[in-house]
C-alpha cells in the first residue's frame, strides 16, 4: 500500500474527513492514466462523497453515486491496493439497503435510522 493509499485509509477512518479523502483521491485520479488504477482512485472518491450525503441527508445522493461507483468496485479483485474491497462492496451495499425511502433525511439524523459511516479494511498482503 502506497502512501496515498495509506492517508486516504485514516482520513476515511480515523477521522471521517471524506472531503479530505475527495480531495487526495481526485487529484490521483486526474493525474493517473493507467487502467484500473485510475477507475479505482475514482470510485473510492465516490464512495467517500457517498458518506459525505449520508451525514448531509441526500439519500437520493448516496444512491447516484453508489450506481456510478459499484460496477468499478465489482471489477476490482478482492483486495486491492491493500483495501479489502469484499468486504467494502458488501459493506456499502448493505449501507444501501438500509437507506430510507425518502430522498433527503436531517442532515445529521442517519444514525437514528439505523446507518453508520462505513470502515476501510487493510490487507497489507493484498498489494
Amino acid at each position: 500500500m502506497d502512501e496515498q493509499v495509506r492517508e486516504f485509509v485514516r482520513l476515511f477512518n480515523e477521522e471521517q474527513d471524506f472531503y479530505e479523502c475527495h480531495e487526495l483521491f481526485e487529484l490521483a485520479w486526474k493525474a493517473e492514466s493507467e487502467e484500473p488504477l485510475k477507475s479505482f482512485y475514482k470510485a473510492m472518491v465516490q464512495v467517500a462523497t457517498a458518506q459525505f450525503k449520508l451525514n448531509q441527508g441526500y439519500m437520493r445522493g448516496f444512491r447516484k453515486l453508489y450506481g456510478y461507483a459499484f460496477g468499478v468496485l465489482e471489477s476490482l479483485p478482492d483486495v486491492y491496493q491493500g483495501i479489502d474491497m469484499a468486504r467494502l462492496r458488501r459493506e456499502w451495499t448493505a449501507q444501501l439497503h438500509r437507506l430510507p425511502e425518502a430522498d433527503r433525511i436531517e442532515e445529521g439524523t442517519f444514525r437514528q435510522h439505523g446507518l453508520d459511516y462505513l470502515q476501510l479494511r487493510v490487507q497489507e498482503s493484498g498489494l
